[in-house]
Order: structure tokens, then sequence, then C-alpha cells
């Protein structure tokens, strides 16, 4: 399955997306699935734990409030901040396993939060972060991408930097060259916190200008509906 086949189309069909159109679509890679292996833990998320030798402390669990995973009846691990790999080897020493005797793997990402603004009236949506994925992957997953709303030359980052004690920064998405040029410059990997802004079309906009009895017809002859 082509990566941005569906943005391509979204693109095909909204003639107020300002992008530029082509003879020819670009070849695109395959798609990107978050990448698990680098998600750090936090509070709330949901593992499983199995230990070859002790498979009594096999367990369902999920970081407590203070970073800890729990074993048996007194084992309390820190984990906050770990990948699930940085976990396994701390885990395996804290209680004495042998490398390789303990399997951890993330079944629910619960701590880590994307927020999208999109055409939906504006409204702040909150979506589970599960791994680094680039910005187009991430909306297109979330289902942030709505056609004939979506305005795709207007997508934009705002990460806030609070961890590091920076200054927050903004980025622009330049959907026209990651899709068209194949340039994946600014199709940036999304992280913990950031908010995603998607432009909204003039007449997806214009939509809600109108009264309530008019608005379905107009929605219906534009395909705003959905």
């Amino acid at each position: 399955m082509l990566r941005y086949l569906p943005i391509f189309a979204l693109i095909a069909l909204v003639g107020c997306a300002d992008l530029r159109s082509v003879r020819h679509a670009p070849t695109l890679p395959p798609a990107v699935e978050p990448d698990v292996s680098r998600y750090r833990l936090g509070c709330a998320d949901v593992v499983s734990v199995t230990f070859a030798a002790r498979p009594e402390w096999d367990c369902i669990a999920a970081v407590d409030v203070d970073g800890c995973l729990v074993f048996g009846t007194t084992e309390r691990v820190p984990v906050q901040g770990k990948t699930t790999d940085e976990a396994r080897h701390l885990i395996e020493r804290e209680v004495g396993e042998a490398t390789g005797q303990v399997t951890i793997q993330l079944l629910e990402a619960r701590s880590a939060k994307v927020f999208v603004t999109g055409p939906d009236n504006k409204r702040i949506r909150a979506y589970a972060y599960s791994g680094p994925t680039p910005v187009l992957d991430f909306l297109q997953e979330a289902g942030a991408i709505v056609p004939k709303e979506s305005k795709l030359n207007d997508v934009y980052i705002l990460r806030s930097h609070v961890a590091e004690d920076k200054t927050p920064r903004l980025f622009q998405v330049d959907v026209e060259a990651v899709v068209y040029l194949n340039d994946p410059t600014t199709n940036l990997e999304v992280q913990p916190s950031d908010h995603i802004f998607v432009g909204e079309t003039r007449r997806a906009s214009f939509s809600r200008l109108l009264p309530p009895w008019i608005r379905p017809a107009y929605r219906r002859l534009w395909g705003l509906l959905p």
C-alpha cells in the first residue's frame, strides 16, 4: 500500500487545496508504521511482561504513578522514560535474571498524547501517541484529513519543548513537496505533546456560516457530507 495514496486522492478531489497539479503521480514509498521500539514508557502505559524462569511473575501491568512496574510482591522497577528494550535490560538486572530471560511488550500507549486541530470547527482532539511516525502518516491513521475540507497546504506542527525547557517552535509541513517531489524534509516525526494544525478549505468554512436549513444542501452539493 502506498503511503500517501489517500492524500494524493484527496488532492485530486479538493479544488480549494491550492496545490499545483502534475501530469504524473509520484512513486511513493510503502507506508511507515509507528516505531514502537522508540516509544518511551510513562505512567498508565500498559505492558505485558513474561519471565522465562519465573512464570508466576508473568503479568499484564500498567506503569505506576511513580514510574515503576511491580513484580511479585515487592519488586518495583523504575521504567519511566525507558524504551521497552531498555526496560527489559533494567528488569533483568534488578531481579537477577539472565539476559534474554525477560520479554516486555507495549500493549497500550496511554501516557503520551498528540493534539490535532482540524476542519471540524477547529475542535482540538487528542490522539494516543504510540511511537515516532511521520506527521502525514499520523494524520492518515488518525483520520484527521477530511476529504474536501482539509486544506493541505496549511499544515503546521507546534512543538512546545516543555520537557526540554526550550522555546516552542512552529514547523510548516510542505505537503506538496512530500507528495509530489518525494521530499520528506518537512514530514517531521511526531513527538509526544505535539499540536498539529490542519487548515480548512473555504467551502468547508463557508458552510458553517449558512443557516441550518440550507447547510445540508450546500454540503451535499460540494460533497462535504460524510
